[in-house]
């Protein structure tokens, strides 16, 4: 009697085992995959409590809510053959968790895909663009193409890819000296160009300047010689007028502007004969005053 109350009392226990292994629960964080001796056999995605075969089948709990995939940094080669280290992660979720199983088996093999998918889709997006373009306001728009070929390559490993973020490109250590080496020389090039463009430009202004200003005395001259030569014409008339009124007069006016013309400087010695014609008015005017 007591044996088969043991007996009893251990087929009870095994029983309560059983059928607490064929219970589990589902939380709304989670969803799962039942699979048979490593064969899935169905997907369950709604939360709550849930059957299946005890021993015979597993449950596979896999995360409903979006991970993050932080991706190492990587060298791409631009369209201009600079080379550029790109920083980017990425926002996903499973959402065929079946086909996620059957391509990675977990929930970490599955990152790991999305990693090389996406460093793919990075370097055949970036490698089509310029560095200017990459590292400007461009960017958004270079974001969204790495994330629709990101997305579309991932749906095959049961993945959605619901954000991609490039967080830093920059130019590689080994490269940033000899960049900007060759940028320090292209910007003094251009700076030697500018002058050189503007010494050019100041000798045309300079010359046209030049050629005015000679111009303008040409003319200046010309009319100057032209009022000269009428002033010259009026006072000859003027003198051929007095000389013919009064010879005398005329006489006396030109000896006046031969003194002046002989003895109008102060370091002006004239040594001449006191019965010189030079001296022929003042001899008179002297007689006239005896």
């Amino acid at each position: 009697m007591n044996a088969r109350l043991i007996s009893l009392i251990v087929v009870a226990v095994i029983a309560v085992f059983v059928a607490a292994g064929a219970f589990f629960v589902i939380d709304e964080r989670k969803q799962a995959i039942v699979v048979q001796f490593g064969e899935p056999k169905r997907t369950i995605a709604e939360s709550g409590l849930h059957l299946k075969m005890p021993i015979f089948e597993q449950v596979i709990l896999l995360e409903k809510r979006i991970l993050s995939l932080d991706v190492p940094p990587q060298e791409v080669l631009a369209s201009d053959q600079r080379r550029i280290l790109v920083d980017s992660f990425a926002r996903f979720r499973i959402v065929d968790p079946l086909r996620m199983y059957q391509a990675a088996r977990t929930e970490l093999r599955a990152a790991d895909l999305l990693e090389r998918i996406m460093q793919s889709a990075v370097r055949q997006i970036l490698a089509t663009q310029e560095m200017p373009a990459i590292v400007s306001g461009e960017r958004r728009a270079l974001m969204a193409q790495i994330e629709n070929l990101t997305n579309e390559r991932a749906q095959s490993i049961g993945l959605e890819v619901i954000d991609v973020r490039l967080k830093r490109v920059d130019l590689p250590p080994q490269n940033s000296q000899s960049i900007f080496q060759r940028m320090e020389t292209e910007r003094q090039r251009e700076a030697a160009q500018a002058r050189a463009e503007g010494q050019e430009e100041a000798l045309k202004i300079r010359a046209g300047a030049d050629r005015e200003v000679a111009e303008t005395l040409a003319n200046a001259e010309r009319e100057a010689q032209k009022i000269r030569g009428e002033a010259d014409a009026v006072a000859v008339r003027v003198f051929a007028e007095a000389f013919g009124r009064d010879k005398e007069f005329f006489e006396f006016y030109r000896t006046m502007q031969a003194y002046r013309k002989a003895l109008g400087k102060d370091d002006t010695t004239l040594v001449l004969s006191p019965d010189s014609e030079f001296f022929k008015l003042f001899m008179e005017a002297q007689s006239e005053n005896r």
